[in-house]
């Protein structure tokens, strides 16, 4: 218990230094004395905006969970694809790679009796869902997008590349799964082989029956969503209008200072760039990456005086918002189950 208090305690640490380094780099960044003119000057119906684009997209994944849930165990609750969803985003900004959500909303659901499998096959669904629309969506824009912006865009390039390749692979093994499990579990089985020969990879050791386990329920996963087309279309038809309500939230921003000449699809196309470039960084909900790469790629956008305060509300909408709002949510649902499990412990003592 103990080392997994102090787990805890060195990960909010790290995050909470995470957030006062980049906090204070971007105060650094901005022109105090035009503060009050840039107070002025912003136009709040914009920011507006931007806050319900935020919430929508939210909404948007507690809908798709509901749906998804609906689908494969119903449940008395209409809620709890909400549940889910804003829990996913709390531990996905507080963790690397947001890898602590998913284990998270596989608890929640057993909480609701749903067996672990169905609960993983949720989940996973969900995942895959998510990953392969948004990876087809801003493969999309990038490969459309023109060569001057490809050249302007130069520095965060490799980056860029390095996020694309990343999902893009992600997408082939899904695309792989549906083909030949066998050949999938043949590949892993390489890959752990070889990273076996690292002493820091040792963990692996054991690890290779759960990853063969992951792989078929992966598999099973992607198997019920190509037979239900009517649920594949409905999810993903939502999942696009989720991705755009995130990848608007700049144009909102560039429209609260008051600036004009570059579209909506341009700034749109900014953000997609912006995503791909700080995805393979490990920091918890990408802190800080994503708002030194929002200096490298919006600074042609941006008046210099400007700058920084977009930035300000870049990081303000796209991870302080969530953060605040999933938190409290999040604090207070696992108050309530504690006070739940401690009521029946003490039930339990009576009785006995």
């Amino acid at each position: 218990m103990d080392n997994k208090r102090n787990k805890t305690f060195l990960r909010y640490a790290f995050l909470l230094g995470l957030m006062v380094i980049t906090v204070y780099l971007v105060l650094k960044s901005l022109d105090i004395s035009k503060l009050s003119s840039v107070i002025t000057m912003v136009k709040k119906e914009y920011l507006l905006i931007g806050v319900g684009a935020i919430l929508f997209y939210i909404a948007l994944e507690g809908i798709i969970l509901q749906i998804i849930i609906n689908e494969q165990n119903k449940l008395k609750s209409s809620f709890v694809g909400f549940k889910l969803a804003i829990m996913g985003f709390y531990y996905n900004l507080v963790t690397p790679f947001a890898s602590g959500s998913q284990p998270v909303q596989i608890y929640v659901l057993s909480r609701y009796k749903v067996p672990l499998s169905k609960a993983t096959g949720i989940i996973t669904n969900k995942t895959i869902l998510y990953q392969v629309v948004t990876t087809v969506y801003c493969t999309a824009f990038i490969f459309t997008s023109t060569s001057k912006l490809k050249y302007d865009l130069r520095v965060v390039m490799p980056l860029v590349i390095l996020g694309l390749a990343a999902n893009l692979f992600t997408f082939i093994i899904a695309f792989l799964a549906i083909i030949n499990t066998y050949k999938i579990k043949e590949i892993c089985h390489k890959v752990v082989s070889y990273l076996l020969r690292f002493k820091i990879f040792k963990f692996l050791k054991s690890k290779q029956e759960g990853i063969d386990k992951f792989i078929d329920e992966y598999t099973e996963s992607i198997k019920f969503f190509m037979k239900n087309i009517k649920l594949l279309i409905i999810t993903v038809i939502l999942t696009i209008i989720q991705v755009t309500c995130y990848f608007s939230v700049a144009y909102w921003i560039y429209r609260a200072f008051n600036l004009t000449g570059y579209s909506f699809i341009y700034l749109m196309t900014l953000q997609v760039y912006l995503y791909m470039a700080i995805s393979p960084i490990p920091t918890p909900g990408n802190i800080g990456a994503n708002e030194l790469a929002f200096f490298t790629i919006f600074r042609r956008v941006f008046p210099q005086t400007l700058l920084g305060y977009a930035v300000f509300l870049y990081g303000g909408f796209m991870y302080y918002l969530i953060l605040i709002l999933s938190g409290v949510f999040t604090i207070y649902y696992h108050y309530k189950i504690d006070k739940k499990y401690m009521n029946q412990e003490a039930t339990c003592h009576l009785k006995n």
